[in-house]
């Protein structure tokens, strides 16, 4: 029987396809969980909310670029495959 409401802990959402899409709203609340313990003023929140996302973002992208560089140009290089 289907359920009349939509109930999140049994009925996962299927994001499997844009999955990376969920990486933005995970470093907005990271951000926004961060800076309300650690900001000294409230008024300088959303600034420093953004600014904060905006590194976690970047940070990530550094770090795909990274490994996608180890793994597509020096791996090959350390371990070449047999044939």
């Amino acid at each position: 029987m289907i359920p009349l409401a939509y109930t999140p802990f049994i009925d996962a959402i299927s994001a499997h396809e844009l999955w990376y899409l969920l990486i933005v709203p995970m470093a907005i609340f990271l951000a926004i969980g961060y800076k309300s313990v650690r900001c000294s003023n409230l008024k300088h929140f959303p600034r420093e909310v953004l600014v904060f996302t905006i590194l976690v973002l970047g940070g990530l992208m550094l770090l795909a670029i990274a490994f996608t560089v180890m793994i597509a140009g020096l791996l090959p290089m350390l371990a070449p495959m047999p044939g």
